[in-house]
């Protein structure tokens, strides 16, 4: 079965901060639920190919009960309009399983592969009583974010790799040229976040 993965700049910043003016409108936690599924229903290409990736109940079940319970599916919509293109990694299971091979520990190169927890993102540009709202109704599945540090650090580590490691792995350099290709053009937005999506 073929892996789609794709991948996207965010500036955590803005989204956070208009995620949070929506939700403390006078219009709450409608507003927030109708803004996600106006995004649902969006025609723009860039919302589409992040939106058709996400694995929410969609706007029939949002319907039914306009309660936090769906509040971290509408933050995950909610990211469609800030997303900007970029690479993907071609198969983020050889970046998995291929780094430990080459000295890297299996989380890091786990974490390399399909990001950081969700959680991690909010609680670094949330408030705490959105935070309160949202954090019971994270998953420990749903990652996908890594920062500007992380991508640094990874490229640091794959200039330094000793060529000798790959002595009868030939099959994990175009792996390494690939992470390297995506983090280093990802590094190019200091200010923003790698989102990526793999269904």
């Amino acid at each position: 079965m073929a892996v789609t993965t794709r991948a996207w700049m965010l500036d955590p910043v803005e989204f956070h901060r208009d995620f949070e003016a929506l939700l403390a409108s006078p219009g709450g936690l409608v507003a927030v639920r109708d803004r996600a599924a106006e995004l649902w229903d969006s025609d723009d290409p860039v919302v589409r190919s992040y939106v058709e990736l996400l694995v929410v109940s969609g706007p029939e079940d949002w319907r039914c009960a306009c309660e936090d319970t769906h509040l971290v599916e509408w933050y995950q919509v909610m990211m469609a309009p800030y997303l900007i293109p970029t690479r993907s990694l071609r198969s983020p299971d050889a970046v998995r399983s291929g780094l430990p091979l080459l000295g890297w520990h299996a989380a890091e190169a786990r974490r390399l592969a399909r990001g950081r927890e969700l959680l991690a993102l909010a609680e670094r540009h949330l408030g705490e009583g959105v935070l309160d709202r949202l954090r019971p109704r994270f998953g420990w599945s749903q990652k996908g974010w890594l920062d500007h540090d992380d991508l640094v650090d990874a490229l640091d580590r794959l200039r330094r790799l000793d060529r000798q490691l790959f002595k009868g792995r030939s099959e994990l350099v175009p792996v390494v040229e690939d992470a390297f290709e995506v983090f280093e053009a990802a590094t190019t937005k200091p200010d923003h976040v790698l989102v990526t999506l793999t269904e």
